[in-house]
């Protein structure tokens, strides 16, 4: 009996050790850092130049209405033409508050972590932006060497 008490009070306590992380946490401002370089930098002002750095290259992604995108150069691809080169402009915003992080671990030692929040798109028309669809997001950051990459994506529920 004394046993399986223990094994329950690990489990517990692996599970609060574990969970998300507090938004003052290095782990916190690393995932708001790296969302604001793929959406607010790349995304809204179109610069990918920094994409190859911090995009694994058998990303996916998957999108509730798009489709699927697998590998790092269709995703800049598609990011380039159907958003930077359409003719009409979208912006991504993450929606405040909704941002969580989860560290993930192997052997105690941080090898990824997962990011999922919200976030809301609008369009520019006429000189104005309205808003568009709000959704969803969920993503995996892998380090890879000493680098996070993203690599795998979902984008979902979709709705206006």
């Amino acid at each position: 009996m004394r046993k399986i008490q223990l094994v329950i009070l690990f489990s517990l306590l692996n599970s609060f050790l574990f969970a998300q992380v507090k938004t003052t946490d290095e782990l916190y401002k690393t995932a708001k850092k790296l969302d604001s370089l793929i959406f607010d930098i790349g995304f809204n002002q179109c610069d990918l130049s920094h994409y190859n750095s911090i995009i694994s290259n058998d990303l996916e992604f998957y999108h509730d209405k798009g489709g699927i995108t697998a590998g790092k150069e269709a995703f800049i691809a598609s990011i380039k033409n159907n958003i930077c080169g359409g003719p009409n402009k979208v912006k991504r915003e993450l929606v405040p508050n909704t941002m969580q992080v989860y560290p993930l671990y192997n052997n105690n030692v941080l090898y990824a972590f997962i990011q999922e929040g919200e976030h809301e798109f609008s369009e520019l028309f006429k000189g104005k932006w309205n808003k568009g669809s709000r959704a969803k997001f969920t993503i995996l950051w892998i380090l890879e060497g000493k680098d996070w990459k993203m690599k795998r994506v979902l984008s979902y529920d979709h709705h206006l």
